[in-house]
């Protein structure tokens, strides 16, 4: 079960498309012989990196505070747009992280 919160699912969406379009640019280019590690690393570090300022842009609106000056009391304004319960721009930096994991797996094992 997938929870998210405005466009946090983008999080998923834009890794699968990306997943797709390497796959059919590797295959058409011939390139089935190197190691599949490859391709998935850059597919995870090029949609970190669109994540990371996706959800920056996404979130920005996020934080602003509406105060009621009757009651004193404070409405946070805007979507959190997350997945799992963290914020979009986080995911950012796992998938670049998973990127350099795999090239470096890539490298040694």
């Amino acid at each position: 079960m997938v929870i998210w919160k405005g466009f946090g699912i983008l999080n998923i969406v834009v890794p699968g498309i990306l997943f797709v379009i390497v796959g059919s640019l590797v295959s058409a280019l011939g390139l089935d012989s190197i190691d599949s590690r490859l391709p998935m690393a850059f597919v995870f570090i090029v949609s970190g990196v669109i994540i990371w300022y996706l959800g920056k842009a996404l979130n920005a609106d996020s934080d602003k505070v509406l105060v009621d000056m009757e009651t004193g009391q404070r409405y946070r304004m805007g979507t959190q747009h997350s997945l799992f319960f963290i914020p979009m721009h986080y995911w950012g930096p796992a998938g670049l992280a998973i990127g350099f994991i795999l090239i470096v797996a890539s490298i040694f094992i």
